[in-house]
């Protein structure tokens, strides 16, 4: 087995450089609502199964 070990970054004290391209007053919105939308379609694919939908169990007794 390989003894790789990922090195930790190189120069951390620049990782505000990282805001000035992905700028949260422009970005910050569509990537919530591009969040949203995948939540909203990862829950209508469960809840479309039978098996996992609350509103279609039968209690059996």
């Amino acid at each position: 087995m390989s003894e790789y070990r990922p090195s930790s970054p190189s120069n951390p004290r620049d990782d505000w450089k990282l805001w000035l391209v992905v700028n949260p007053g422009t970005w910050l919105m569509p990537i919530l609502m591009a969040v949203l939308v995948v939540a909203l379609a990862v829950h209508a694919v469960v809840y479309s199964n039978d098996s996992y939908n609350p509103l279609t169990y039968t209690v059996s007794e």
